[in-house]
């Protein structure tokens, strides 16, 4: 489906359910359906939208997005903090696996199986489950095989800083010693 038939979807279906379709949410409509299969964000749709009419608020880009998603014409995958994939609807429920280091973004597969597991995880807490998009974080192959440990775990304190190796950053005292005025004696 191209853009405009895609922006053309996301009125007929805000009219159908009793939404005002606004300059503005046009507007959104035709960048958000540009912006489909690829990563952006609220800012970057926000952007777009700005260049084409000013008068459009970030609020706005929010709540439109979030509109679309919860009447299901739109799935929002969430990747990085504050970025996310936008895509069409091809089923209830869909799951991709996420590379955090460079952003591909691969089908698992065997959706219908993975539905089933999470609907008995949500029956199990009195719930339904919702038409939705999840992403699962990971590394893929091709990045792991470039990162050494410290680039895949973020709190790993780098060569030479771990804690007991004695290693500063040349300011402060080494164990034993106080500083001169301070009791220390010289």
């Amino acid at each position: 489906m191209d853009d405009k038939k895609t922006a053309l979807l996301f009125m007929e279906k805000l009219k159908s359910g009793g939404f005002r379709v606004t300059a503005q949410r046009e507007t959104l409509f035709a960048v958000i359906a540009e912006s489909l299969g690829g990563p952006t964000s609220v800012q970057e749709i926000w952007e777009k939208s700005r260049a084409l009419d000013p008068s459009i608020g970030i609020a706005t880009v929010y709540r439109t997005v979030n509109l679309l998603e919860e009447m299901g014409v739109l799935n929002v995958i969430y990747l990085n903090e504050g970025e996310f994939r936008l895509e069409m609807p091809g089923a209830m429920f869909h799951v991709a696996a996420f590379c955090r280091r460079c952003g591909k973004l691969r089908p698992l597969g065997r959706e219908a199986e993975k539905q089933r597991a999470v609907e008995e995880w949500l029956l199990e807490a009195g719930m339904e489950l919702l038409p939705q998009s999840l992403a699962v974080a990971g590394l893929c192959e091709e990045c792991r095989a470039v990162m050494d440990d410290c680039d895949r775990f973020p709190r790993c304190p780098g060569p030479g800083m771990g804690r007991g190796r004695g290693r500063g950053r040349g300011r402060g005292l080494s164990r034993g010693r106080m500083a001169p005025g301070r009791g220390g004696g010289q």
